[in-house]
C-alpha cells in the first residue's frame, strides 16, 4: 500500500522555487570547480609541452661548473619565458637529467623532496653541491689566484 501524503508537509511553490534556485547555484559552483581543476591539470602539461618545444639540452652530470651553470641558467630563462609554474619546475627539469645526473636524482631525489620548502631554488643548490664538488672549486680557485695578465 502506498504511503499517504500529509497535506501539511507539501512544499509551497515558493519553497520549491527556492530549492530549484539552490540546486542551480550548486550546479554552477560545481561546474566552475571542475573547470578550474581541469585548467590546473592542463597548465602543468602545457608548461612541459612549452618547455619541450624549445628543445632544451639534457644535463649528464659532468663535474664542470661551466656546463652546470649554463644548464641551470638556460632552464631559469626557459621557465620564465614559458611562464612555467614554480611547482612544476623541478619535475620538468628532472626529465632532462641523463646518465650520472639521473642516477644521482634517482638516489637523492626522494630524500630531497621530503625537505620542507623543496623547490626549484633548492634543487639548484643540491645540483651545485653534487656536481660542483669541493675539489673542483679548489682547483678553480687556485687557477683564479694564479691568473696572470
Amino acid at each position: 500500500m502506498a504511503p499517504r501524503r500529509d497535506p501539511d508537509n507539501t512544499p509551497t511553490n515558493a519553497e520549491l522555487a527556492q530549492s530549484v534556485q539552490q540546486l542551480a547555484q550548486f550546479m554552477h559552483t560545481l561546474g566552475a570547480t571542475v573547470l578550474q581543476n581541469n585548467q590546473n591539470q592542463n597548465n602543468g602539461n602545457d608548461a612541459a609541452k612549452r618547455v619541450a618545444s624549445r628543445n632544451p639540452p639534457s644535463f649528464h652530470g659532468q663535474e664542470d661548473p661551466r656546463i652546470l651553470e649554463n644548464w641551470l641558467r638556460l632552464f631559469d630563462k626557459l621557465f620564465d619565458a614559458v611562464s612555467c609554474p614554480e611547482e612544476q619546475r623541478v619535475d620538468i627539469a628532472v626529465y632532462y637529467l641523463q646518465q650520472e645526473a639521473d642516477n644521482w636524482w634517482v638516489s637523492s631525489g626522494p630524500t630531497l623532496r621530503q625537505q620542507p620548502d623543496f623547490n626549484w631554488e633548492a634543487f639548484k643548490i643540491a645540483m651545485r653541491k653534487r656536481f660542483y664538488p669541493a675539489h673542483v672549486q679548489a682547483t678553480m680557485r687556485d687557477e683564479f689566484i694564479h691568473l696572470k695578465q
